[in-house]
C-alpha cells in the first residue's frame, strides 16, 4: 500500500511540476529563439541570421562582449585562485572549518545593495573618469560576494577524501604542499570544476552588481554585453536582445559541457 501511495504521489508531483517547468522555463526559451530570427516584434517576418550579422558589426555589442570576456577572465582566474587557497587553508585547519565556511558563505546571503554604498565610497564609481577604479570595484564586489561558496565547497570536498591518501603521502615523505598539489587536488578535481561552474553561473548575472555600481550607462571599460542588451530592451529591439541571449546561452553551454565531461571522466576512474 505504501508503494502504491508513493508511486501515486510521485505521479501527481510530476504532473504538477512538469507543466510549471514548461511554462516558466521552456516557453520563454522558445520565445527567445523565435525573436532572434524575426525582423522586429511588430513585424514578425523571418530574417534568418540577419540579427546575428547586425550584432557582429555593432561596435557597442563588440565592446560589451570584449569587456565581458576580459573581466570574466580576470574574475575566473582570481576566483579560482582564491578557491584553491581557501580550500587549502581550511583543509590544514579543520577546527576552523565550520567558522571558515560560515564566513565564506555569508557574503552570498547579504544583498548587493547593502555593500554597494561602501564600494562606491571607496572606489568613487559615481564618476566616468575613474575607469580603473570602476573595474576594480566591479571585480572585488563580485569576488567578495560569490567566490566564497566555491572555496567552501572545495574545502568540504578535500575533507571528504579518504584519510589513507594523506597517510600514504606522509609515509612517502611528501610535505603539506606536495600532498595537496599531487595527491589531494587530483582526487578533488571534479569538485574544483563544480566550483568553476558555480562561478561562471554567478558571473553571467554580474549585470546586477554593475547596474548598482554604475547605473544604466557605465564607462567604456565596464560596459558589458548585458548593458547593451538592457539598452536594446528599453528601445524595444527585442530581436537583438534575443540574439545576444542565444549567444550567451551557447557560450555557457560550452563551458558547462566541458566541466561536466571532466567531472564525469573523473568519476568513471
Amino acid at each position: 500500500m505504501g508503494r502504491i501511495r508513493s508511486r501515486y504521489g510521485t505521479g501527481i508531483a510530476g504532473w504538477v511540476v512538469l507543466p510549471g517547468f514548461g511554462v516558466c522555463s521552456l516557453l520563454p526559451l522558445a520565445m527567445t529563439f523565435g525573436y532572434a530570427f524575426i525582423h522586429t516584434a511588430f513585424e514578425p517576418r523571418f530574417v534568418g541570421l540577419e540579427n546575428f550579422r547586425y550584432l557582429a558589426l555593432n561596435r557597442y555589442f563588440l565592446l560589451g562582449s570584449i569587456n565581458l570576456l576580459r573581466i570574466g577572465g580576470i574574475i575566473l582566474l582570481i576566483g579560482m585562485t582564491l578557491i584553491l587557497v581557501t580550500g587549502f587553508l581550511l583543509d590544514q585547519h579543520p577546527r576552523m572549518m565550520r567558522t571558515g565556511i560560515a564566513i565564506l558563505v555569508l557574503p552570498l546571503l547579504i544583498p548587493s545593495v547593502s555593500a554597494v554604498t561602501i564600494w562606491k565610497a571607496v572606489f568613487r564609481t559615481n564618476t566616468l573618469l575613474e575607469n580603473s577604479d570602476a573595474q576594480v570595484a566591479l571585480i572585488t564586489l563580485f569576488l567578495w560576494k560569490n567566490a566564497g561558496i566555491g572555496g567552501a565547497l572545495f574545502a568540504v570536498a578535500l575533507r571528504r577524501l579518504p584519510s589513507e591518501l594523506r597517510d600514504a603521502a606522509a609515509l612517502d615523505g611528501a610535505g603539506v604542499l606536495r600532498t595537496f598539489l599531487f595527491v589531494l587536488l587530483p582526487n578533488a578535481i571534479g569538485f574544483l570544476f563544480l566550483a568553476l561552474v558555480l562561478l561562471v553561473m554567478f558571473f553571467l548575472r554580474i549585470f546586477k552588481e554593475s547596474y548598482l555600481l554604475f547605473g544604466q550607462y557605465p564607462s567604456r571599460d565596464v560596459y558589458l554585453l548585458q548593458n547593451y542588451m538592457n539598452n536594446q530592451y528599453l528601445k524595444m529591439n527585442f530581436q537583438y536582445v534575443a540574439a545576444s541571449a542565444i549567444l550567451i546561452i551557447v557560450a555557457a553551454l560550452v563551458i558547462y559541457g566541458f566541466c561536466f565531461l571532466v567531472i564525469r571522466k573523473k568519476e568513471a576512474k
